[in-house]
């Protein structure tokens, strides 16, 4: 774990760059760091390998002080990737990858062997790229060259500064998407500048937003996006964006609060009454009507009241349809579309863990949800549909 413990860091007694800065970063998480040019992340980062001492506070490592370690064994426990890959130009791809545990004094058969390993890893042939030089590869190689140094004594913390942005947009969604795999399988506690939302967004657990040396919010994707902390951070991450990152839309998103349950027990004319007044087209069927707390048990239709007519059944328990399907409020979007179109359904009732009733999404909900997305988002490659 690394915690940040009323952080203050100024120069010159005058210029305050960060300002009592407090938060908890836990063993394996992914965390970012984001926020507008000049507003203390790349400098919150740096505290943690001491490139850079704070003036007040203290960063605790498993509960160490980082400032009883010395500056060079802490670096050399923790990765450290930069925008610039910062290789050594006149070393070979496998020197660099293997500077540290050089220096570190590993035989050279476990360097080389670690080397490989990292390069087969990250998409790269070892046999290939191994004896070359910085200047034979393109941007997104360096970086990737980059990525396997900083991983090459395994630390447990790896440091990323921007380190995707000098890249085109394709070869940086390729190396997002090896590092998610990397920590995936790692289990490596990164933490991650950047200043580009939707980077943040695919690529954190949760995410600290800083403004003028200060942390706003910290919180998962979802908590930011659905409920940011300030009118700031909603212009910063964009008052539509939520709609335009459908991987983050729950069921509970999209859902409506606004239905009329009644009792199983009541009469037919009570279900019509109902439906008249409301000029609505279903009723939810509970144990007790309007009850807070309440297990769906059926749907009236207006078809169901025609046809309880037309037989002369006086109670609704008779005539609801109990062939229905309900869905977790905490469900992916995903999942109620589909759902929704597997039975040809108009309505699916929501129900919380205890499989009370919540919520309902309707047909016509879920299509004008669903057209709220951006065009260019990936909702479409998912499939489904209605």
């Amino acid at each position: 774990m690394i915690e940040f413990k009323n952080i203050t860091k100024s120069y010159d007694k005058k210029t305050l760059i960060l300002k009592n800065i407090n938060f908890k970063i836990k063993t394996g998480e992914f965390i970012i760091l984001i926020g507008e040019s000049g507003c203390g992340k790349t400098t919150t980062m740096k505290l943690i390998n001491r490139l850079i001492d704070p003036t007040d506070g203290v960063i605790l490592i498993d509960g160490e002080d980082v400032s009883k370690i010395n500056p060079i064994t802490l670096r050399r426990r923790i990765g450290y990737v930069i925008q610039k890959e910062g290789l050594m130009p006149h070393m070979t791809i496998g020197e660099n990858i293997e500077l540290v545990p050089k220096l570190l004094k590993w035989d050279k058969k476990k360097r080389k062997d670690r080397a490989y390993e990292l390069l087969n890893i990250l998409n790269l042939n070892p046999d290939i790229y191994y004896e070359k030089f910085p200047h034979e590869l393109s941007g997104g190689q360096k970086q990737r060259v980059g990525i396997a140094r900083a991983l090459a004594t395994n630390p447990d913390i790896i440091l990323m500064d921007e380190p995707f942005s000098a890249l085109d947009p394709i070869t940086r969604e390729s190396i997002q998407d090896e590092i998610l795999k990397l920590q995936k399988e790692l289990g490596k506690t990164i933490i991650f500048v950047t200043h580009d939302m939707d980077e943040a967004i695919k690529l954190g657990e949760k995410i600290a937003f800083l403004k003028d040396g200060e942390i706003l919010q910290f919180g998962t994707p979802d908590e930011i996006l659905k409920k940011p902390a300030s009118e700031y951070i909603e212009q910063f991450i964009g008052k539509d964006r939520i709609w335009k990152t459908p991987k983050k839309l729950l069921v509970s998103d999209i859902m409506s609060k606004h239905y009329w349950t009644i009792e199983k027990r009541s009469n037919i004319s009570r279900a019509f009454n109902l439906l008249k007044t409301h000029d609505i087209d279903f009723l939810i069927v509970t144990e007790s009507e309007g009850a807070k707390y309440s297990e769906p048990l059926g749907i009236i239709f207006r078809k169901n009241l025609i046809h309880a007519m037309e037989n002369n059944i006086l109670r609704v328990r008779d005539v609801m349809d109990t062939d229905f399907l309900t869905i977790d409020k905490d469900s992916h979007l995903l999942d109620a579309l589909n759902k929704m179109s597997s039975i040809s359904a108009k309505v699916i009732p929501v129900i919380d863990d205890k499989k009370n009733l919540t919520g309902v999404i309707t047909n016509l909900g879920l299509v004008s949800a669903i057209n709220k997305i951006a065009p260019n988002s990936d909702f479409s490659d998912k499939g489904g549909g209605l």
